[in-house]
């Protein structure tokens, strides 16, 4: 634009009006560029009062004062949490949608499910939120009280395989289960349920032998009421809310270093979100597991808090979990049903 032969008066209006209508076509571009704007939703792959849901609604509060943002809380169950997977994954990689993720729907259910028409690499990890050793249970009558023991009576000429419940085909409860009767050589016959619930009533009805699961919710109460029993827990080191229970390593169980497993839950979002949003959401997810309330919470529960972590390396765990449990699920012939 030329100014020049205006008059001064003239110039400095003609200067201004452009400078202030450059300043009014930027300023959208610079709320446009604010995030979040609006608020965030946070998916949630099974029913309320499950660990999923009660970690993201404990987060939920810090995590929205972090963000400047409402954080709403959407359960969404069925289909091995492929239906909260696959919402995620219809909307835009903005950052404004979110799940409270596992490797049970991220993971293992694409690798379980026909329906389920997505791969883990879709998601992304931004921040590891909790870690939930998992321990082996059984019917409280169950005439042995140990690993060992279990496994050397299923072994045992004249033995009987014992029923092993698990809360769905393709869970991770389901493939560790396959995967240390693989190696120990163990005789266990494998029962899918439609969910934790009605298999710990068959566990305590003593309709069946034994499962897999953390030690969280119906889990925990039916454990403190010594009506199903915990035998080992999966993990180097015993639970501060089972003191009595030995951990793997303790024991004599063969190959016993490889059967180390813990679930963990994390904040996921859809892969591709810009990198400067991931880790807005990062940021929020880690001061809301500062919260003095939080960290009081999963104390209480024996849920092991995960240490903060950079994009990168949440990017480099996500990967490794995905590899391992590939390999697992090939190892036992996993197939899509």
């Amino acid at each position: 634009m030329q100014y020049r032969g205006l008059p001064p008066v003239k110039r400095w209006m003609a200067l201004s009006a452009a400078i202030l209508g450059m300043t009014l076509t930027s300023a959208p571009t610079s709320a446009a560029d604010a995030f979040p704007s609006k608020p965030i939703s946070m998916l949630v792959a099974f029913p309320p009062g499950g660990p999923a849901d009660v970690l993201a609604r404990a987060m939920q509060p810090a995590m929205a004062k972090a963000l400047g943002q409402p954080v709403v809380i959407e359960n969404l169950p069925g289909a091995g949490g492929a239906l909260a997977v696959q919402r995620l994954l219809s909307r835009p990689a903005d950052g404004y949608t979110l799940i409270m993720g596992s490797p049970n729907e991220a993971i293992l259910t694409p690798l379980a499910l026909a329906s389920a028409k997505y791969k883990s690499e879709e998601l992304a990890l931004l921040a590891p939120v909790s870690n939930h050793p998992l321990v082996v249970m059984t019917r409280s009558d169950l005439p042995y009280n140990s690993l060992e023991q279990i496994i050397t009576a299923s072994k045992s000429a004249g033995g009987k395989s014992l029923t092993f419940g698990n809360p769905g085909y393709g869970t991770m409860y389901h493939i560790v289960a396959e995967y240390m009767a693989q190696l120990t050589g163990a005789k266990m016959l494998q029962v899918p349920y439609k969910g934790a619930t009605p298999m710990l009533a068959d566990l305590t009805g003593r309709q069946i032998d034994m499962t897999i699961l953390p030690n969280l919710g119906a889990s925990t109460q039916l454990l403190e009421t010594h009506k199903i029993k915990a035998v080992a827990v999966l993990d180097t080191q015993r639970m501060r809310n089972l003191p009595d229970v030995p951990a793997i390593s303790e024991t004599s169980v063969a190959r016993k270093s490889e059967f180390v497993y813990s679930i963990w839950l994390g904040v996921m979002s859809k892969a591709g979100v810009p990198a400067e949003r991931a880790r807005v959401l990062m940021d929020a997810s880690q001061q809301a597991l500062r919260s003095p309330e939080l960290i009081k919470a999963l104390d209480l529960s024996g849920v092991q808090p995960m240490k903060p972590q950079t994009l990168e390396a949440s990017a480099k765990f996500y990967v490794d979990e995905t590899e391992k449990f590939r390999k697992m699920a090939a190892s036992i012939k996993l197939t899509p049903q």
